[in-house]
């Protein structure tokens, strides 16, 4: 039966390498390991107790939030403010340009869409200090898919994984950002270091930019406080989250047994719901045109996030009804591999979906539900979360590298290729910061 489900999972992988929908992969192999097992039922309760369990809140409203944000601007605000000195000062646009997606990555959590912000502006500041299309795509790359999203406390991936595993968010985020702000620093570092004095443009006559914006075009004139309001949320919840006391209000949980289950998910949702209400008071004239956007950008949260969360929870739940979980585990255990496993599957497994959040949540449900206290599952997860970031990073087919790719003229693989090197440097940094 093993051996069967082996077949399924590889099966599994060869679709995605094609293309096809992840959800609709996840999906079907779950299911088809669930008739296998001879319990198909349990992939239709897994799928019911994914729709309603507590992550879908944070995730959904954190979503909103970051729809808001695009609709009243302030997001190209916080663009603008980040990548302003750097027209002054050369020297500073190659690190800054990936510290800066890095950053609005924190506040938009997508890493296509922070790719779509940013780009058409700092693009072609790094076409005019001398980088090639395909370095000019890879900082951006690197800068917007590192793993900024993890450092906002209501993350998709850290609510989804910490609602799946039974784990603290707040102690899933605590291990999980100096780890990756830590890597982020080094991966910068590597990448300026290699590609510091201007590349020989040889490669250069077959990229053409599509990027069309003049480095001297007229700038927003930047508006401070709508600037801040995108991180408003992320540090209020991490103030709160390090016990400041005129805060406590906002990770408190009211009296009664029914908010128990939702203790991680309120502190979110209340911060993105404060976030929100200052974006409405910079915007108030279009107060119903930023109702509209909120909701609409909850809808496209679950349509696109949660829907992936549940299929992978089903993907789990096949997984370790065949029983290859438990082999899977018992093998690692014994041969003290649970780390390589916890960075090494989501990362394989992104690399070639072009999904980060799907491996990790498949990563969450088939293992992380089964590994006692003593194996340390916090930190687990936070090296799968790492590794799923890092395995999108360097996909050619994820949404931010083809975008990447596609806005400077290069091929995927040769915006990949230059990013290489600072991924694995900063990877090897982040995780080694996590398992301390």
């Amino acid at each position: 039966m093993l051996i069967v489900a082996a077949l399924i999972i590889a099966a599994a992988i060869y679709l995605m390498v094609r293309r096809v929908d992840v959800r609709l992969v996840l999906l079907g192999a779950g299911l088809a390991m669930a008739l296998l097992a001879g319990q198909p039922l349990a992939i239709a309760d897994t799928f019911t107790r994914a729709m309603v369990t507590a992550m879908v809140a944070p995730i959904c409203a954190a979503m909103g939030f970051a729809a808001l944000m695009h609709a009243t601007g302030c997001d190209r605000h916080l663009v603008h403010a980040l990548l302003a000195p750097m027209r002054r000062l050369e020297w500073l646009v190659l690190p800054g340009g990936i510290l800066s997606a890095y950053l609005v990555n924190v506040a938009v959590p997508s890493q296509g869409a922070t790719a779509a912000a940013l780009g058409p502006i700092l693009i072609p500041l790094l076409l005019a200090s001398g980088r090639t299309p395909a370095v000019a795509g890879a900082a951006l790359v690197l800068g917007a898919s590192f793993g900024g999203d993890l450092l906002n406390p209501g993350a998709q991936d850290v609510q989804a994984v910490s609602g799946a595993a039974g784990l603290d968010a707040a102690l899933l985020s605590a291990r999980v950002i100096p780890a990756s702000l830590a890597g982020v620093v080094v991966a910068t570092v590597v990448f300026t270091m290699l590609n510091w004095r201007r590349r020989a443009p040889a490669d250069a006559a077959t990229e053409t930019p599509v990027v069309a914006t003049p480095v001297d075009e007229p700038w927003l004139h930047v508006n401070p406080f709508k600037a801040v309001i995108p991180l408003v949320p992320i540090a209020l919840l991490l103030t709160a989250y390090a016990g400041w006391d005129p805060l406590a209000w906002l990770v408190a949980i009211p009296p009664g047994d029914e908010w128990r289950p939702l203790a991680g998910a309120l502190p979110v949702v209340r911060a993105m719901l404060l976030g929100a209400l200052l974006g409405v008071v910079v915007a108030w004239r279009e107060v119903l045109t930023l109702t509209k956007a909120f909701f609409d950008g909850m809808g496209s949260a679950y349509a696109n996030i949660i829907s992936l969360t549940i299929t992978a929870q089903c993907f789990g739940a096949g997984v370790a009804l065949i029983g290859l979980a438990d082999a899977l585990l018992r093998l690692a255990s014994a041969s003290h591999a649970l780390v390589p496993l916890a960075a090494g599957f989501p990362w394989a497994l992104a690399t070639l979906s072009g999904s980060g959040s799907g491996p990790i949540l498949a990563f969450a449900q088939t293992f992380l539900t089964q590994v006692s206290p003593a194996d340390h599952p916090v930190t687990l997860a936070a090296i799968a979360c790492l590794g799923g970031a890092f395995g999108r990073t360097m996909s050619p087919v994820s949404a931010v590298v083809v975008y990447g790719s596609g806005l400077v003229g290069a091929p995927p693989l040769s915006v990949i290729r230059h990013l290489l090197p600072a991924l694995f440097a900063g990877g090897v940094v982040a995780m080694t910061v996590a398992l301390r």
